[in-house]
């Protein structure tokens, strides 16, 4: 814990900052309970006690989402970091507009077409914390695609994460409880009427004030067949992700 403790002090120089925050990234996404613990810990004492250097570091946080695009064994852990900062330190609502602006469209551009499980479920709690900033319809716009993945368990995830979030953050999202109301009232998991959960999703579009999203056609004769491990079924999903 001393040495993360020092090492960490890189984080105030601009040369070896990118590398500290990739290994700090995998640290608090580690294996072992107390690597986690130390690196986290770390992470946020630093910020606390480094207020001028909050904003760098989340910048820097976001510049590694964007250059190691799609590696996975990066991207991962990188979401949880993020979660374990929006969670912990402050953002001015200024700077947290612009932060939650640029890690959506990031994240959105991340998780297109993945068929990483942990990946998705990764980044919706830090997607999720981001409707405590004013302009977050964005955030919202992102979260009722959510609603409705194609994958029962990244459905269930997004409404538990939004929930948690509504509750926190209450005054944030206009309509709060009713949104709340259809949160609890709906079965999100359920796989085999996707159409009814999209009218609960469109319902809470229609409370909070943001677009419904519109379904893209597509000709029969374009489709292809997705591979294996984009998941064809619910059980392949569960399987992968271990439950």
């Amino acid at each position: 814990q001393k040495l993360l403790a020092a090492l960490i002090q890189l984080l105030g120089s601009a040369t070896y900052r990118h590398s500290v925050v990739r290994g700090l990234t995998v640290s608090v996404g580690g294996l072992t309970e107390s690597l986690v613990k130390a690196s986290s810990s770390a992470l946020v004492d630093y910020l606390t006690d480094n207020e001028d250097l909050v904003e760098t570091v989340c910048e820097a946080l976001l510049d590694t989402l964007e250059r190691d695009h799609k590696d996975d064994r990066v991207t991962v852990p990188l979401f949880k970091t993020i979660e374990l900062v929006l969670s912990n330190i402050i953002l001015d609502d200024k700077y947290g507009n612009n932060f939650a602006s640029r890690f959506v469209a990031l994240t959105k551009k991340e998780l297109q077409g993945s068929g990483n499980v942990q990946k998705l479920l990764a980044a919706l709690s830090p997607l999720a914390n981001c409707v405590q900033f004013a302009e977050n319809k964005g955030v919202l716009t992102q979260i009722m695609l959510m609603l409705c993945h194609r994958y029962p368990r990244v459905r269930k995830g997004m409404a538990d994460d939004f929930y948690t979030a509504l509750i926190t953050f209450d005054d944030a999202v206009e309509g709060a409880e009713e949104v709340v109301a259809v949160l609890e009232s709906t079965v999100w998991e359920d796989p085999k009427d996707i159409e009814a959960l999209r009218t609960k999703r469109n319902e809470i579009c229609q409370i909070v004030g943001v677009p419904v999203p519109k379904k893209i056609a597509t000709k029969k004769s374009t489709v292809q067949r997705a591979p294996a491990e984009q998941f064809d079924s619910y059980s392949d999903l569960v399987g992968r992700a271990g439950y």
